[in-house]
């Protein structure tokens, strides 16, 4: 999923198994749509009670608590232990659906149900939201003024060709909205750390580095705020 660009599935499985939590989708529709997003039938796993989506999507239903997601990287588990993070395709992201529990993308490219303690953070897309836009306000006006030089056209063509795939029905505008935005963010501020540089000032290179490193962390937060309403 990393090479489509598109959000990364664990976003959109935490969507409409949040959705399910919240009646805003029935239990039916929610694990069809999870069934087209992961390309696979059944869960894996070693629960011989959780085998299809709907039996999922029935346990997450009765839950108090919604499912979080992480996006692990380099230096940031986002929550995730580390020994687990070396069996799963981390791109993809992980649903925690409960303090013990993680639906993951194994190496093998099949989605497992895994019996793991984890920190995987709730967070909240307001705030997160704020946050991003505070940053991205700062980092544009530094990096207007720091003369840089490089070659966008890969980065405009990765955003004509991203999608917004499979969001639930229930999602409002405004969190629908949030959520493409992040993701074209974090696809420019990636880009540019490849594309562009200040070749005339190691400081100023330092400057620009910082400022889309903090472009990243910060969408990837509002993108693990799987909103609930």
């Amino acid at each position: 999923m990393s090479e489509e660009l598109a959000f990364p599935p664990s976003v959109v499985l935490g969507l409409w198994l949040n959705a399910s939590l919240n009646d805003s989708v029935s239990r039916t529709d929610a694990a069809n749509a999870i069934e087209t997003i992961t390309d696979q039938v059944n869960i894996s796993g070693e629960f011989s009670d959780i085998d299809s989506w709907l039996d999922l999507v029935q346990m997450v239903a009765t839950s108090t608590t919604p499912v979080a997601v992480g996006l692990p990287v380099d230096g940031d588990p986002a929550g995730v232990p580390t020994e687990l993070l070396r069996t799963i395709q981390r791109e993809s992201g992980v649903v925690a659906i409960n303090r013990n529990l993680l639906l993951v993308l194994s190496r093998d490219g099949i989605w497992t149900l895994k019996p793991s303690p984890n920190t995987v953070l709730h967070h909240d897309l307001n705030q997160s939201r704020r946050i991003l836009n505070e940053q991205v306000s700062i980092s544009a006006g530094q990096l207007a003024a720091s003369d840089l030089v490089g070659d966008d056209s890969q980065i405009l063509e990765m955003l004509d060709e991203f999608r917004s795939l499979h969001l639930p029905p229930h999602l409002s505008t405004r969190s629908a909205e949030a959520l493409e935005s992040a993701a074209r963010i974090l696809i420019v501020a990636r880009g540019a750390i490849e594309s562009t540089a200040a070749l005339h000032s190691p400081s100023v290179d330092k400057l620009r580095l910082q400022n889309l490193e903090e472009l990243i962390v910060k969408s990837r937060a509002v993108l693990q705020s799987v909103v609930t309403a």
